[in-house]
C-alpha cells in the first residue's frame, strides 16, 4: 500500500472519529439540558412543598432524616393554640378578597414569629393556629416552654400594627387574639394512610391547650401550671383560677402571662412613674372599644406594679 492510500485511510478514520466525537458532544448536551430541566422541575416542587410544611419537617424530609411511613412516639411537648376574637362575626360583612388578604397577612406575621422561636406549625384552621415545640427536633423542656411563651408574647404585641393594616383595608375590627399554652406528654408522628399522612400530635395535653385558649379573655395568654413551672424564672404571671377539661380527672390550674420578668421595668410605662419617695400613677382612661391591646397591657401592668408597691 503506497503512502497516498495510507494517508487516505487515516483521513477516513479521523473523519469517523470526528463524527463520533460530535455525536457524543451533542448527546451530552441533550443529557445536560434534560438534567437541568429536571432539576428545575424538582426545585419548583420543593419550593411548593416548603409552603405546606414546617421548616423543621421540610428539612428532615428533604434530608431523608425522617421516615415517611406511619409511625409515632411519645414525647413531652409544649402546645400552643390561638384564634382571633370575634373573627367569625365579620366574615359575612367583609368582601372575601379583602378578608383573605387581611387573614393571610395575619397568618404570615404569626408564622414568621413561630419560625423565629423554633415552633413547628401544625395547622391553620381558618383564623386559628396550632403550634408545638419539642418535635421533630428536641432541645429540652424548659427551652421549648420558654420559647413558646416568648413567641406568644411577641405575637400578642404585634397585633396593634396588624390592626392598622386591617383598618387601612377597610376592616374596623378590634384585632385581638386568645392564646392557650400547655405542656405534657403526647403522641407525635405520622398519622393517616399510606397515600395521605399528617405529621401531628394527639393526646390529652392537646385538648387542655385548646381548652385554655377557649377559656382565655381577649388579648390574654393563658397557660397551665405544667407550663408555668418550666418558665417561672423568666416570665411574670398571675393566677387565673381553675378550669375543668373533659377527660381530665382534676381541674387545671391556670395562669395569665404578663410579660418577661424585668422586661417591663426596663421600658418606660406612660401610666406609672417611680421615684425615691414612691410612685405616680397617672389617670387612666379605658374604653373597651377604642383601647388597643398594647394600651390595655400597659394599664394592667401599671396597676399591678402600683398595687405590689402599696402592699
Amino acid at each position: 500500500m503506497d503512502n497516498e492510500s495510507i494517508m487516505e485511510e487515516e483521513r477516513a478514520k479521523y473523519a469517523e472519529l470526528e463524527v463520533l466525537y460530535q455525536n457524543i458532544i451533542d448527546h451530552s448536551t441533550e443529557i445536560e439540558n434534560e438534567l437541568l430541566e429536571n432539576n428545575t422541575k424538582i426545585q419548583t416542587i420543593l419550593d411548593r412543598m416548603r409552603r405546606y410544611l414546617s421548616p423543621q419537617l421540610y428539612e428532615m424530609i428533604t434530608g431523608a432524616e425522617v421516615e415517611t411511613s406511619i409511625s409515632h412516639q411519645r414525647r413531652k411537648l409544649t402546645i400552643f393554640f390561638s384564634d382571633i376574637v370575634g373573627f367569625t362575626t365579620i366574615t359575612d360583612s367583609i368582601e372575601p378578597e379583602i378578608l383573605s388578604d387581611c387573614l393571610n397577612k395575619y397568618l404570615d406575621v404569626m408564622s414568621s414569629i413561630a419560625i423565629k422561636y423554633g415552633g413547628t406549625i401544625d395547622k391553620f384552621i381558618g383564623d386559628a393556629i396550632m403550634i408545638f415545640f419539642g418535635a421533630p427536633s428536641f432541645d429540652n423542656d424548659k427551652v421549648h416552654a420558654l420559647n413558646c411563651v416568648k413567641m406568644a408574647i411577641e405575637m400578642r404585641d404585634s397585633l396593634p400594627s396588624l390592626a392598622e393594616y386591617w383598618k387601612k383595608s377597610g376592616i374596623n375590627h378590634n384585632l385581638t387574639c386568645r392564646i392557650g399554652i400547655n405542656t405534657g406528654y403526647v403522641t407525635v408522628g405520622n398519622f393517616g394512610t399510606n397515600e395521605r399522612m399528617d405529621y401531628t400530635i394527639i393526646g390529652g395535653p392537646v385538648n387542655v391547650a385548646s381548652r385554655l385558649e377557649n377559656a382565655s379573655d381577649a388579648g390574654e395568654i393563658l397557660i397551665s401550671n405544667a407550663t408555668k413551672s418550666l418558665i417561672d424564672e423568666f416570665i411574670d404571671t398571675k393566677p387565673k383560677g381553675e378550669i375543668v377539661v373533659k377527660g381530665v380527672h382534676t381541674p387545671i390550674e391556670t395562669f395569665q402571662v404578663i410579660g418577661l420578668k424585668n422586661d417591663q421595668d426596663k421600658k418606660e410605662n406612660p401610666f406609672l412613674k417611680f421615684d425615691s419617695d414612691g410612685f405616680l400613677l397617672k389617670p387612666l382612661h379605658f374604653d373597651k372599644l377604642s383601647t388597643n391591646p398594647e394600651e390595655r397591657r400597659l394599664m394592667q401592668y401599671a396597676l399591678e406594679k402600683a398595687l405590689a408597691a402599696l402592699k
